[in-house]
C-alpha cells in the first residue's frame, strides 16, 4: 500500500505553502475557481488510474494553517491505523460539535442549502432526513482534508460528478441556485462548493461499513477562541450524538439541542439575534 497525498497550488505564492512531504499538484491559472478544489481533484481522477490498495488525498494550500499539522504527523497517524480505509484531519471543533450534522451547520450560514441538497439527492434516488441524521467527530470532514482508498473516492466522485453535471449543464432554477453566491468569511462563493464539501461526511454518515480513523480534533487549533470556555460541553454534545447514532434513541436529541443552544448563546455573538432552536429550514 502506498500513500499519495497531494497538495494543490495555484501560483507562486501558494506553491511556497506546499509541505514538501506532500506531492505538489499544480493548478496554475485556476481556470475554474468557482469549483474550488473539486476542479483539480476531478482532473486527477479523470486522467489517472487508482490502485485499489493505495491511499489518496488532496489538500488545499491552507492545510497547515487550519490544522497546524505537518506531513510527518499525517503519515505517522496513517501508519498507526493500518486497518483504516478513510483518514481525516478535520478542524473546527465548534462546527463539528454544535450541530447535528454539517448540513444543519451549512444551512445556518447558507440559507437554502438543505432544500437544494435534498433536491439533488432526490434526483439520484437518495432520501435523507437531515433533521434526524447525526454526524459526530468521526464522520465530520471540513475542507476536504481526507485521505482514503478508492473504495471511498469512487463513491465520492460518483455523487459529485452527478452534481457537477447537473450544475454545469443544467439551465433551470436548480442550476441557477447552485451557482448563486453565498457568503464565506465575507468572501462570496457559489453554493455548490459548500454542498460538494459536505458529500464526504454524508458518505461516512450513511455507510458504516467504511473503516474510518479520525485525527484527534482536540489537537487542532481553536479557529474561534470564543468557544474555548465551553470545550467540555462540546465534548458532551459529541458524546450525545454518538449515543444517538448508535441507538437511534431520540431522547439523546432532546438533551443535545438545549445544551447546544446554551453553548451558542454563550459563545456565538450572532446567535443572540437568531434564537432559533434548530437550523433545518
Amino acid at each position: 500500500m502506498a500513500t499519495h497525498i497531494h497538495q494543490i497550488f495555484y501560483n507562486d505564492a501558494t506553491e511556497k505553502q506546499i509541505d514538501r512531504g506532500f506531492i505538489p499538484l499544480e493548478n496554475r491559472g485556476n481556470p475554474r475557481p468557482d469549483w474550488r478544489e473539486y476542479w483539480t481533484i476531478r482532473q486527477f481522477f479523470l486522467n489517472n488510474t487508482l490502485n485499489e490498495d493505495d491511499l489518496y488525498g488532496f489538500f488545499s494550500p491552507n492545510f497547515h494553517g487550519k490544522t497546524l499539522l505537518e506531513s510527518r504527523s499525517v503519515y505517522q497517524f496513517i501508519d498507526a491505523n493500518p486497518d483504516a480505509e478513510v483518514f481525516h484531519f478535520s478542524p473546527f471543533v465548534q462546527d463539528s460539535a454544535c450541530y447535528l450534522n454539517m448540513f444543519e451547520q451549512g444551512n445556518r450560514y447558507h440559507p437554502g442549502m438543505i432544500a437544494l441538497t435534498n433536491r439533488f439527492l432526490d434526483s439520484i434516488d437518495l432520501k435523507v432526513d437531515f433533521s434526524k441524521l447525526g454526524m459526530d467527530f468521526r464522520s465530520t470532514i471540513y475542507c476536504n482534508f481526507v485521505v482514503a482508498k478508492p473504495i471511498f473516492w469512487q463513491k465520492w466522485f460518483a455523487i459529485n460528478e452527478r452534481l457537477f453535471e447537473e450544475v454545469e449543464h443544467g439551465t433551470g432554477e436548480f442550476a441557477k441556485q447552485m451557482n448563486a453566491l453565498t457568503t464565506y468569511h465575507k468572501t462570496p462563493l457559489d453554493m455548490k462548493v459548500f454542498i460538494m464539501e459536505r458529500i464526504a461526511s454524508l458518505i461516512l454518515a450513511l455507510d458504516h461499513s467504511l473503516k474510518v480513523a479520525h485525527f484527534d480534533i482536540g489537537q487542532m487549533p481553536w479557529s474561534d477562541p470564543m468557544y474555548y470556555p465551553c470545550r467540555d460541553d462540546m465534548y458532551t454534545l459529541n458524546a450525545l450524538k454518538m449515543a444517538y447514532i448508535a441507538s437511534g434513541d431520540e431522547r439523546y436529541l432532546k438533551q443535545f439541542f438545549p445544551l447546544r443552544n446554551q453553548v451558542l448563546r454563550r459563545c456565538d455573538r450572532l446567535y443572540g439575534d437568531e434564537r432559533r432552536e434548530t437550523f433545518f429550514e
